[in-house]
């Protein structure tokens, strides 16, 4: 019995320590993708619209209308990523 106990601890270890590491699904990957997007995308547009602010505040008229003429450029297009598909194709 405690070779059997002891066996089985063993193994339950070797199949939980095996579990760990195994790679990333392609669901997960795309998750994480899509995120780390979503984040680089609102941090570059928060940037963009803090620097044509401050310019937009701090100079003359000229700048001002050249700021709000740059203000088109912060508006980007997320880039898009396919979704996994599975052998049926949904």
């Amino acid at each position: 019995m405690k070779y059997f106990l002891t066996g089985l601890l063993l193994i339950t270890l070797l199949l939980s320590g095996c579990a760990n590491m195994l790679p990333p699904s392609k669901e997960q990957l795309y998750y994480e993708a899509a995120k780390s997007i979503s984040k680089d995308n609102t941090v570059s547009q928060t940037a963009c619209w803090n620097a044509i602010s401050e310019i937009a505040r701090g100079g003359d008229s000229g700048a001002k209308v050249g700021a709000v003429v740059v203000a088109e450029k912060c508006k980007n297009e997320t880039m898009k990523i396919d979704r996994p598909r599975n052998w049926l194709g949904f």
